[in-house]
């Protein structure tokens, strides 16, 4: 895929490997999660593209990534004033994924691998900036305290109203407030750190598939594989094969 981005944008589906090398690159680049996790540093900060985050890599920005098992990423590589209104998007390396933006990935579901015509990405990448430019920067701390309490406590149950309680709200106001901040409802973070953390244990452990459900709070096998199957597109078995 050339970079002289004559058009103000190019779109493609990638797909990656284990350990690409640091790179710097002239143009904006934003990733977006299909299928899988891809683990990025930018400058320095880390941090990974998954069903509920992107990544924004501005120009000149020092990067490198990894990703392993079956992937699959929506890439766009914004060139010209495309990005001007928009340049607040460059503060934070890492956006969340907010429905407007998931809608737009559900849009692109039906076209096919590899590079996206550039009739669809000249009219998709400035909904696509508009939509990650909705997220709000700064996240109120005392929803930032509910977060926190979902990556630490992720394998055991977890309700709305403990997680409203921690904020200091009501169950009605915090579930609005925390979707709107974070792109998606508590119920789904809750369900991507239980994922994440079944992730790490498939790749460094040897825990049965089943001890691994239960310790991250997905009840029994079947339900994990089921919620892998659903957001990564592979079993338990198949992302532990992967990464050995």
């Amino acid at each position: 895929m050339g970079h002289d981005l004559s058009a103000p944008a190019e779109l493609s589906f990638r797909r990656y490997g284990e350990d690409a090398p640091p790179h710097v690159h002239a143009f904006d680049q934003i990733v977006l999660p299909r299928r899988g996790v891809l683990e990025m540093e930018i400058e320095g900060r880390g941090g990974r593209v998954d069903p509920g985050r992107a990544a924004v890599v501005p120009p000149g920005a020092r990067h490198a990534f990894a990703a392993s098992g079956e992937n699959l990423f929506v890439v766009a590589d914004i060139g010209g004033a495309l990005m001007k209104p928009f340049e607040r998007l460059r503060e934070r390396p890492f956006a969340p994924v907010t429905g407007a933006v998931r809608g737009l990935l559900d849009y692109l579901a039906g076209e096919a691998p590899g590079a996206i015509e550039d009739g669809v990405a000249s009219l998709w990448t400035p909904l696509l900036l508009r939509g990650l430019s909705a997220a709000p920067i700064r996240v109120d701390p005392r929803l930032a305290r509910a977060a926190a309490l979902i990556e630490a406590r992720y394998d055991r149950p977890l309700t709305v109203r403990d997680l409203a309680a921690e904020a200091g709200m009501s169950q009605s106001r915090f579930f609005a407030r925390f979707s709107e901040a974070y792109g998606t409802t508590p119920h789904a973070a809750l369900s991507n750190a239980r994922l994440r953390a079944a992730q790490r244990l498939l790749s460094d452990t040897s825990l049965s598939i089943a001890e691994i459900a239960v310790r991250t709070g997905h009840g029994d096998q079947s339900g994990l594989t089921k919620r892998m199957k659903a957001a990564l597109g592979v079993t338990p078995g198949a992302w532990r094969k992967g990464r050995g």
